[in-house]
């Protein structure tokens, strides 16, 4: 009977804590899309939430379908902040709304003059048209910034304080990018370049280059399509073909092959973006003569 009585107590002392510890996480976690979003939302928040991102390292954002793991925690999260035209946001925000109807969610492109009618990338599904990589440019990511900062204050404004600090830092530090990415640039003696998928639109419009894509409406380019891109590529004496890892080599490798050109890996969904944003630009300046 005691040993029953203290097996009770354990028990109970446990089921409390979980309890607890449940209460105490819950609402105590954020949701981003990618991993760029989850660095800005890191650097403002810093441990007032945690900050868990849908899409993995590795995989593309526009067919991604979320873990059953992640539905659950979502169904605890405080908000989710968003790019808004992501093929797989498209497909599963109402989901995670009905799985959390108090769930908050913030689109970070909000006051971002949206690349349009650009990016109708067939399996891609980007909403009307609009070229969802807002965050593949400095001068963009400041406007990310202040928009998940705009969020963060509207669930938690009692440590509005820290959060503002915290931003200012975050915008001291994409002013540093910007600028360097600036001078970088200002080496290179062509203003285009040839990258696998079109995700770079933002970086080129904002530095004053032209992105040539191998991707062609979101499917294997066909042949015509290829050797309109060998021509641009000789023409414009490009050396290097940028394409993100999360893509097959085999149609870079052939124009690589016809233009004497190299193929160069960049990583645009790196959760260290201001890493990723100069490095793009130090391949750029370096090689495109």
């Amino acid at each position: 009977m005691k040993r029953f009585l203290l097996l009770s107590l354990i028990s109970g002392i446990l089921l409390s804590g979980c309890i607890s510890g449940t209460q105490k996480s819950k609402n105590k976690t954020l949701f981003v899309s990618i991993l760029p979003l989850k660095y800005f939302a890191d650097k403002i928040v810093g441990d007032n939430y945690k900050v868990e991102v849908t899409v993995p390292p590795g995989v593309g954002p526009e067919t991604y379908s979320p873990t059953p793991k992640q539905m659950i925690l979502l169904g605890e999260a405080k908000a989710y902040f968003s790019i808004g035209y992501l093929g797989f946001e498209q497909a599963w925000l109402e989901n995670f709304k009905s799985t959390n109807p108090q769930l908050q969610i913030f689109p970070t492109a909000k006051g971002i003059d949206l690349i349009r009618g650009e990016e109708e990338h067939g399996d891609h599904s980007h909403f009307q048209g609009v070229d969802p990589h807002i965050w593949s440019s400095p001068k963009e990511a400041r406007i990310i910034a202040q928009n998940i900062f705009d969020g963060i204050i509207q669930i938690d404004p009692q440590n509005g304080d820290t959060y503002r600090k915290n931003l200012d830092l975050l915008l001291a530090e994409i002013s540093k990018v910007d600028s360097t990415v600036t001078q970088l640039l200002s080496k290179a003696t062509s203003k285009k370049f040839l990258l696998f998928h079109p995700a770079l639109g933002y970086f080129a419009r904002d530095y004053g280059l032209e992105q040539l894509a191998i991707e062609f409406e979101g499917k294997v380019p066909s042949p015509k399509h290829l050797q309109t891109i060998i021509d641009a590529a000789k023409s414009g004496n490009i050396r290097i073909v940028l394409i993100q890892k999360e893509f097959d080599k085999q149609n870079a490798e052939i124009i690589a092959k016809e233009t004497g050109s190299k193929i160069v890996q960049i990583d645009p969904l790196d959760y260290n973006w201001p890493e990723q944003m100069i490095s793009i630009a130090e391949k750029l300046s370096n090689t495109v003569q």
